[in-house]
């Protein structure tokens, strides 16, 4: 029935158009197949004359547009052949039935698209060269048609269709959206028709179009994408530009589309980040949010147009094309080259043009320039960098004029943790503050830590990685109490291989994730992949480093932890393990528990690696060959410490001098050279490892050694109660020898050694300046048999002392004590030296140390000890020419000792020794004076009569022997 009525109205309106009177001649054309007479009026006239548009006048009954075709005029329609018609059906609808708008796979859009309103096209224009045309579909049809003859019935507003491109290939064929153009035209009073080798499709969208750009550059080796412009506009809230379809009321839009090369190289990857993404990364801060899509909209709308602006149709010459910001109007030059047309968009040049999509015109932009109304600050680039939390919380702690160019002309360095990262941060305390009452300094409050964190990611001046590895301290914008107000300090590593470029950064142990440093105008940004906190307090930053315990321990032993992490703005002179343990006894003495004197002498040590204010090694002056500067700086306990660079590394020495502290001395030595040998002297230490950063300063690691500072006074007698040798030091005060645990340079005539004086009887000038002592432990001495036997006889009580073998248990207790006083003063050597040293000077650790194979005299007249070095700083001592063994048959005699400790004095050595040495036999007394003489004078003339007489026996025996020899026989 429904077919039945579509037949009726046809041969009606067949019926009033025959009998129609015929336009003039001049306007009516016949096509081919046409009657003679018979006038063609309408494209429904035209098609219903011949065969050939039979399929296409079926598809036009089927989509019911009879009659909005009929009324059309001065139109040019594109009509498929039918051989064309039935290949598209069968590709893409085999259903016989109109489905909505749709028959066989052909719609009501694709039909009106085949429609062109551009007026009457004649063969000659439609074949000079790349057109773009507008045809009847559009977002408005609704089963009518834009243009009619009807007079009762008002014209709608225009509304652009969707666009189509003719282009003319070498051999004249001309091509409609690729589509090949018949040569035949066929005319009617509407307008003309021409004949398609194909069927139309309406193109793709925008956003289509895009997706598929990349592969539209032959010329170039690497194709590229069209993303950014697309992320753009999103970013704008404008992307459904680019999806409108052509039956929603959105209009046409002219996008002028940049690749994302172009994109790149205008653009750094943070501002380019901000424009895609900002507004997703600020999604949580209103303000910034909508100042992101200010942002990213002020830029898209440069890029399109409210209406689809053909290259083609604007023809050569500058034309001014509204943008989609209703401020601003785009200046498009068209100009042409040979038969192709160029041109420009605001200076920017254009590549592709006139590439059609279903709801507008695309352009490629082949550069873009920035609008100068964009402008960039630090602020929009962390939020690029998606930093958005450290934005927040700069802004919250007032430091807001650090990265909103407030001060564009400051240099600054930011160094900026990500968003993961600053939730880290915060999910704990900031600051290391859990005990900072106890330790003297008030407690800052959460939003004081904020803000002291917010600063120490702000660094004073630029520096690009090349730089960091030239200065990889920087000082930031924290100065606090801590530091008694001086920059606390960031310390950067840059890592570079094989002479490349420096690439790798981390600062404080975090990361920067960036390959390449942001640059926005006077400000350098990091992105940091991990929380920087501010340093440590000193005991928590030295108890990470177990090769400096005996350093933290030895505080807690003074108790000078607390006053040292309450004092502002340090320096620490950080000794490690092996320097407290090659110290021996000295060491065992100032770790003496409940000892007052070892606790102030370790105090005294520990504040002498304690410096009065930050000294970064950046500031150490360097040894060069035409100076020789040095910095001196007051330590806790008074004294002076000078540091010195060389190309060897940082050195500290003491110096002894009465200067004025946190200075810098020039010149300490006239010569150069003599200054830089002098490294190697044992007042120099070196640092192994500078710049740990504390929360008051920063601490120094020094190589091996320790200061041991003059207020620090080291006598042998401190050193024996370090030793607990108990027994030696009551032995030297029951011999009243205990003027050799004191410096005999105080004394107003030092006394003079047995080889002070030469043969002439002249005193050569040396002097004894002090004694080193050979100590036996506790348990050898009560290991000794006359020892043991005098403690017995002490005591005067038998019942303790088992010892009835005691090869002294005869003996007057006079030889006893005799033996025993003997046997201390071999356990004693002088020091000999010159007497031009004073008492106000430590005598030099060489001066005191044992030497291989030298020999040593001891208090002992006549008996000399010898050392041997058997190891790497181990000896032994034996006397000097005593034999090994005796007398054959004889007991064997041994008198050697292995020393285990060592300790240095002020004015002498103190030899922990495992065992006793023995004491040499002792010779018979013979007489004395002129007696003496008589007796050697005795001895002499019976040894030469005695050797007489043997030699004159022998003559006789001789005589006698050579007498029998001549005999003859009778």
């Amino acid at each position: 029935m429904r077919r039945l009525k579509e037949l009726i109205v046809v041969l009606v309106l067949l019926c009033i158009h025959s009998l129609a009177i015929s336009p003039a001649k001049d306007t009516v054309a016949h096509g081919p197949d046409s009657s003679p007479g018979r006038p063609l009026i309408t494209f429904i006239d035209l098609l219903s004359s011949s065969e050939r548009f039979s399929e296409f006048l079926h598809t036009v009954q089927r989509l019911r547009l009879v009659i909005p075709l009929n009324r059309l005029r001065n139109v040019t329609l594109f009509v498929p052949t039918n051989s064309a018609i039935q290949k598209y059906r069968k590709e893409h609808g085999e259903n016989m039935l109109v489905s909505g708008n749709v028959y066989r796979g052909i719609s009501e859009s694709q039909t009106w698209y085949h429609a062109v309103v551009d007026g009457v096209i004649e063969p000659l224009e439609l074949g000079k060269g790349t057109m773009v045309w507008e045809s009847l579909s559009h977002p408005d049809i609704k089963g009518k048609p834009v243009m009619t003859d009807d007079a009762e019935e008002p014209l709608p507003d225009h509304q652009f269709g969707v666009m189509l491109k003719t282009q003319v290939q070498s051999n004249g064929t001309v091509l409609l959206n690729e589509v090949p153009v018949l040569a035949q035209r066929y005319t009617c009073a509407a307008g003309n028709v021409y004949m398609l080798n194909g069927l139309l499709e309406i193109p793709p969208t925008i956003r289509q179009v895009l997706n598929h750009m990349e592969t539209m550059d032959e010329t170039t080796e690497q194709t590229d994408e069209y993303t950014a412009v697309t992320n753009l506009l999103a970013a704008a809230e404008l992307s459904d530009l680019l999806d409108e379809s052509i039956n929603s009321s959105g209009g046409m839009h002219t996008l002028w589309a940049f690749s994302n090369r172009a994109f790149r190289s205008e653009f750094s990857f943070s501002e380019r980040s901000y424009l895609l993404n900002g507004p997703k990364f600020a999604a949580d801060d209103d303000e910034l949010r909508r100042m992101a899509i200010a942002d990213s909209r002020a830029l898209a709308t440069r890029f399109v147009s409210e209406a689809p602006f053909s290259i083609a149709r604007l023809g050569e010459g500058m034309h001014s094309v509204p943008s989609l910001d209703k401020n601003v109007n785009l200046t498009v030059v068209v100009e042409k080259r040979g038969d192709e047309l160029t041109g420009h968009i605001d200076g920017q040049p254009l590549g592709h043009i006139d590439i059609i999509a279903r709801n507008g015109i695309v352009h490629d932009v082949k550069q873009i320039q920035r609008p100068e109304s964009l402008s960039f600050n630090p602020q929009k680039a962390l939020v690029g960098l998606n930093a958005t939390a450290f934005v927040r919380l700069i802004k919250e702690t007032g430091l807001s004029s650090y990265i909103d160019g407030t001060y564009p002309d400051r240099k600054v360095t930011l160094l900026a943790p990500t968003n993961h990262a600053m939730s880290e941060a915060f999910g704990y305390d900031l600051g290391d503050d859990g005990d900072d009452e106890e330790a003297g300094i008030s407690s800052s409050s959460p939003r004081e830590r904020q803000r002291e964190w917010s600063q120490y990611h702000i660094v004073d001046g630029q520096y690009s990685p090349e730089e960091l590895l030239q200065t990889p301290l920087l000082r930031t914008k924290l100065a606090s109490k801590w530091t008694d107000e001086r920059p606390q300090v960031v310390k950067a590593q840059v890592d570079r291989t094989h002479g490349a470029p420096a690439k790798h950064v981390s600062f404080n142990g975090a990361d920067n994730i960036l390959l390449e440093p942001e640059v926005i105008g006077n400000t350098t940004i990091y992105l940091l992949s991990s929380p920087m906190p501010p340093p440590p307090r000193l005991i928590n930053a030295l108890i990470q480093d177990l090769d400096l315990s005996l350093f933290v321990a030895a505080m807690g032993a003074s108790n000078t932890a607390d006053e040292i992490q309450n004092e502002a703005g340090v320096t620490v002179l950080a000794p490690v393990v092996s320097a407290f343990t090659s110290l021996g006894l000295v060491w065992s003495y100032l770790s003496l528990p409940g000892d007052n004197d070892a606790r102030t002498d370790l105090s005294r040590l520990i504040k002498a690696h304690i410096l009065t204010r930050p000294v970064y090694s950046d500031e150490i002056p360097l040894h060069t060959d035409s100076t020789a500067d040095t910095l001196v700086v007051k330590a806790l306990n008074g004294n002076e410490v000078g540091l010195y660079r060389t190309p060897h590394g940082i050195f500290v020495s003491i110096s002894q001098g009465e200067q004025p502290p946190t200075r810098i001395r020039p010149n300490m030595h006239n010569d150069v050279a003599s200054r830089l040998a002098s490294i190697s002297d044992s007042s120099s230490l070196k640092i192994s490892e500078p710049d740990m950063l504390l929360q008051t300063g920063v601490a120094h690691i020094l190589e091996s050694g320790l200061i041991l500072p003059v207020n620090v006074e080291i006598t042998s007698a401190k050193l024996l109660r370090g030793m607990r040798a108990h027994i030696f030091t009551d032995l030297l005060e029951r011999f009243n020898l205990t003027y050799v645990l004191k410096d005999p340079r105080n004394s107003a005539h030092s006394m003079r050694s047995s080889s002070d004086q030469n043969d002439d009887g002249d005193d050569n000038g040396d002097s004894i300046v002090g004694y080193s002592l050979l100590v036996p432990s506790d348990k050898s001495w009560r290991e000794n048999a006359a020892y043991r036997e005098l403690m017995r006889r002490d005591h005067e009580n038998t019942t303790n002392f088992d010892d009835q073998n005691n090869p002294w248990r005869n003996s007057t207790t006079a030889d006893i004590l005799r033996h025993l006083d003997r046997l201390v003063r071999l356990h004693v050597i002088p020091i000999v030296g010159s007497g031009a040293q004073t008492a106000a000077e430590r005598l030099p650790a060489k001066q005191l140390e044992l030497s291989d194979r030298k020999s040593y005299p001891t208090l002992l007249d006549d008996v000399a000890l010898r050392a041997h070095e058997f190891a790497s700083d181990r000896f032994l001592l034996q006397l000097e020419g005593a034999p090994f063994y005796q007398a054959p048959g004889g007991a064997p005699f041994v008198s050697v000792a292995t020393v285990v400790r060592s300790g240095i004095a002020r004015s002498g050595a103190v030899f922990e020794l495992d065992t006793l040495l023995r004491l040499p036999p002792e010779a018979t007394p013979g007489p004395g004076g002129w007696k003496r003489i008589a007796w050697n004078a005795a001895v002499w003339l019976t040894g030469i009569g005695m050797g007489s007489g043997l030699l004159g026996v022998s003559g006789y025996w001789v005589r006698q022997w050579w007498t029998r020899a001549e005999y003859q026989a009778l």
